[in-house]
């Protein structure tokens, strides 16, 4: 059975904020300094059957949209594009301009995962992922390759 991408629903809030809770540690995600519930964010979600295998959540502003989260449990199997894919097209039916999303330092399969399909670094928030930690002390450490996480990098591509 194909992986079926949809807009997020009501219907999914249970599989979303248990998705965010396994990868993220919980659905409250800090973003400047404060934190989002993404589990009530709009965007989408893949699911392979009944199984939620992926999602994206937004943050629809009136001059970009942001991505927050981004997950696929099914690494390097297509999902994670389909469901930016889906974000695109979108952004795009509505004449958004601009779409933007943040990773910390540490992460460099989103800086690969990204910048291959079109997004260009535009800043570096140093310091940022410190700052964050000491209102929400289980951001660990050390992340992906055991690289210290420290800085925030935002990444952007025009529509």
């Amino acid at each position: 059975m194909p992986v079926i991408i949809r807009a997020t629903e009501e219907s999914d809030h249970a599989d979303v904020r248990q998705l965010l809770m396994d990868r993220w540690t919980a659905p409250e995600i800090m973003l400047d300094n404060e934190m989002v519930d993404a589990s009530r964010l709009p965007g989408y979600v893949a699911y392979d059957g009944e199984e939620l295998v992926g999602m994206v959540t937004l943050i629809k502003r009136a001059d970009e949209w942001e991505i927050l989260t981004l997950d696929s449990l099914n690494r390097w199997g297509g999902v994670g594009s389909q469901l930016l894919d889906a974000v695109v097209t979108e952004a795009r039916s509505i004449g958004m301009l601009r779409l933007t999303v943040r990773t910390s330092n540490d992460n460099l399969d989103a800086f690969r995962f990204y910048q291959r399909r079109g997004f260009r670094l535009e800043r570096i928030g140093q310091g940022v992922i410190d700052r964050e930690r000491e209102q929400k002390p289980g951001i660990p450490l050390r992340g992906d390759y055991g690289i210290e996480i420290h800085d925030e990098v935002l990444f952007a591509r025009a529509l």
